[in-house]
């Protein structure tokens, strides 16, 4: 068995979604597109496809191989190029993984600028708050929030997040006035939890020189940010919140800052990718692409303070 022609009448089935239209466009006869994907599921010892009369679908087995046997196909393909010189766009299927905030705010809006710039590669983003093994779940590259502390990943720093405190403003005219971080002793918090450990986030406030470690636990914890900050425009409290993802609030007068001048510990923002892998053209120029959009959107480098900034603009005040 040639096993790279199999690899990649079985990528073209899994593609197209049929046998005959695969041996239309390798220009050879449905049997032979048959058994060349039984000789690949003999030789690896698992069923890759679940055959019917009407359609074919992946099995488990099946999914994980597709999505490696494709980079697979396409690091080969680059190669080759590289090879014997050709230059051309770079092509081919990437896999994006990030959390929920950043996927919804940052990436996806601009998107349609690195579809428009780069036709030939099709990006699959994932948005999740949970930490995903790359290279167990066949991730080209993510994006990050936090430390990182995997040998096997190469990391690219791109920036660090202030994340602020956050209420509405029915909440905080209720509450009372707030000008130093002792208040929140006594304030409804609706904070984040580890989901990995059920463990809360800790509040560790600075400004400036100065520092404030909140030792109360929130009554209200979530797992995502973004619920949150839903919660909090409800009234629920005061809750953390990364500026690129409350920015509209703010100047929807549904949020208002809470202790502007404080922030939390600042979180190190990075792209992602598996260090041991091959970096084939798609992705680097994902990356390089990523790096320079987030760099340059100044919504990404706003501070708690900015936010009161605008949030008093468009109550008429001065700030």
């Amino acid at each position: 068995m040639d096993k790279l022609s199999a690899m990649r009448t079985f990528s073209c089935v899994v593609e197209h979604g049929s046998f005959s239209r695969a041996a239309d466009l390798l220009g050879i006869p449905k049997a032979r597109v048959s058994q060349r994907v039984a000789d690949l599921e003999k030789a690896l010892g698992v069923r890759l496809l679940n055959r019917t009369t009407r359609a074919i679908s992946l099995t488990a087995d099946g999914l994980a191989y597709a999505e490696q046997c494709r980079q697979v196909l396409d690091s080969i393909e680059e190669l080759e190029a590289r090879v014997m010189g050709v230059t051309s766009s770079p092509k081919g299927r990437l896999r994006v993984e990030t959390q929920t905030a950043f996927s919804r705010w940052i990436l996806s809006p601009k998107l349609i600028e690195f579809r428009d710039r780069y036709p030939q590669i099709q990006v699959l983003l994932g948005a999740h708050h949970q930490v995903r093994n790359l290279l167990e779940d066949g991730i080209d590259c993510a994006i990050r929030g936090g430390p990182v502390d995997d040998s096997s990943l190469s990391a690219l720093h791109v920036m660090d997040v202030h994340a602020g405190l956050y209420a509405s403003p029915g909440y905080m005219q209720d509450f009372g006035p707030t000008a130093e971080p002792e208040v929140l002793e006594r304030a409804d918090l609706v904070g984040w939890f580890d989901p990995r450990t059920n463990t809360p986030r800790p509040w560790f406030l600075r400004s400036g020189a100065s520092s404030y470690d909140l030792k109360r636990t929130p009554r209200l914890l979530l797992d995502d940010p973004e619920s949150a900050v839903a919660a909090a425009t409800m009234g629920a409290g005061i809750t953390p919140a990364s500026p690129f993802a409350v920015e509209h609030l703010v100047r929807q007068g549904r949020l208002v800052p809470v202790l502007p001048q404080w922030h939390l510990r600042p979180q190190p923002v990075h792209i992602v990718y598996p260090a041991s892998r091959f970096l084939s053209a798609r992705v680097r120029t994902f990356v390089d692409w990523a790096f320079q959009m987030m760099s340059n959107d100044a919504k990404l480098h706003l501070r708690p303070h900015d936010l009161a900034v605008i949030g008093n603009a468009g109550r008429g005040a001065t700030p």
